[in-house]
């Protein structure tokens, strides 16, 4: 079990790490600079920008009302809000760019 624990670890950091390709190659390129380019990204980031709240939210409830997270635990699962989000942007630019 601590196998597939740790196998599921390596496969998420290496998805973080493609949507941080995907983003930077977007944002960095010419494809970002022209108005379709200025859609895509500002949808996405419609998107993505209020759950950044929403989530903390929820952590924060979590945490004074249903069970206090220890220090080690809320670090981990506000770096799991931090790539959770930055790996859903990605996957919107990826489907914004293929809809537009």
């Amino acid at each position: 079990m601590d196998i597939f624990i740790v196998m599921l670890r390596i496969v998420y950091v290496l998805i973080f790490f493609l949507a941080i390709f995907i983003v930077l190659k977007f944002e960095w390129g010419e494809e970002s600079k022209d108005e379709r380019g200025k859609s895509i990204s500002n949808k996405s980031y419609g998107v993505v920008f209020p759950l950044i709240p929403l989530g903390w939210l929820c952590i924060e409830l979590y945490d004074r009302f249903i069970q206090h997270l220890n220090y080690d635990t809320y670090k981990l699962v506000i770096w799991f809000l931090i790539t959770g989000l930055m790996i859903l942007h990605a996957a919107n630019i990826t489907i914004l760019k293929r809809k537009y």
